[in-house]
């Protein structure tokens, strides 16, 4: 399940940063917990704060530690070229967004 935190605790929170090349995309602490209007769908109360960033467990530099997803995806433009094997990412209006 998610980890839920204290408002105390959300309120420490730094942005999470991910280095991809020389670009640095940015997640702010409100893009790392679960939509609280939605809380009701997972049983939690209106101002319980649940994160969705989440270790996979994997020992650090052997492989995948984390999974970029749907709250990524939400916060930057994302274009995906499979005929050249890239993907681009941008701001957008909502990147740095203190609701969510």
């Amino acid at each position: 399940g998610l980890l839920q935190i204290s408002l105390q605790q959300y309120n420490q929170l730094h942005d999470l940063e991910f280095h991809i090349g020389v670009r640095i995309f940015r997640l702010v602490p409100n893009a790392q917990i679960w939509p609280r209007f939605l809380n009701h769908k997972i049983n939690g109360g209106d101002n319980d704060i649940f994160l969705i960033v989440k270790s996979l467990s994997t020992p650090t530099g052997t492989g995948c530690s984390f999974v970029n997803g749907y709250v990524f995806l939400q916060r930057f433009y994302t274009v995906f070229n499979s005929g050249r094997r890239r993907v681009g990412f941008a701001q957008t209006a909502y990147t740095m967004a203190s609701t969510n």
